[in-house]
């Protein structure tokens, strides 16, 4: 299947190490789902992959992505969730000391077929096109971490954004 691979780590140039070629279709171990890729979104993390943080040479070449959206083995849209915890983790499997992320010892999402733990994956509302979808996992984390963990907002709070970037939706 045609993905998009770190073949070798390079600190001071990591797209170096960056390729687009076949690789093997993955394999689904018991208790995970194979998800067809309609769309995948690229985060800081994988340059730092390519760089070789959290990404050692042994475990190359490795599928880089952690976000994405496409359809389960049922067909049904779904959204995945890139943090990969120990499966008897019970609440935030964020802190789970155990816990990975996709393209770190699990293949990535640039390629067309990406596995998961069940869990990881999570029905795509229809009002939810599979390339916005593709931008919410680790953005909605992170900020949700700021938001109710970080800052200790709760319920009935207010808050303030400043200086939106961009109009939203996009013309």
């Amino acid at each position: 299947m045609l993905a998009v691979y770190a073949e070798h780590v390079d600190q001071d140039n990591p797209l170096s190490g960056l390729r687009v070629g076949e690789r093997p279709v993955p394999e689904t171990p018991p208790g995970w789902t194979r998800v067809r890729v309609e769309a995948a979104s690229l985060n800081h993390h994988d340059i730092w992959s390519l760089r070789g943080a959290g990404l050692p040479a042994k475990r190359l070449p490795m599928i880089l992505g952690g976000d994405a959206a496409g359809y389960d083995e049922d067909g049904q849209p779904v959204v995945v969730h890139s943090v990969i915890a120990d499966p008897d983790t019970v609440g935030d499997e964020t802190f789970d000391p155990k816990r990975t992320l996709l393209s770190e010892f699990h293949q990535g999402t640039f390629a067309k077929y990406v596995v998961v733990p069940r869990r990881n994956v999570v029905r795509r509302p229809s009002s939810l096109s599979a390339t916005d979808a593709a931008c919410l996992s680790t953005s909605w984390l992170t900020a949700y971490r700021m938001l109710f963990t970080r800052s200790g907002l709760r319920a009935g709070d207010t808050v303030l954004i400043q200086g939106p970037a961009a109009e939203w939706p996009p013309r």
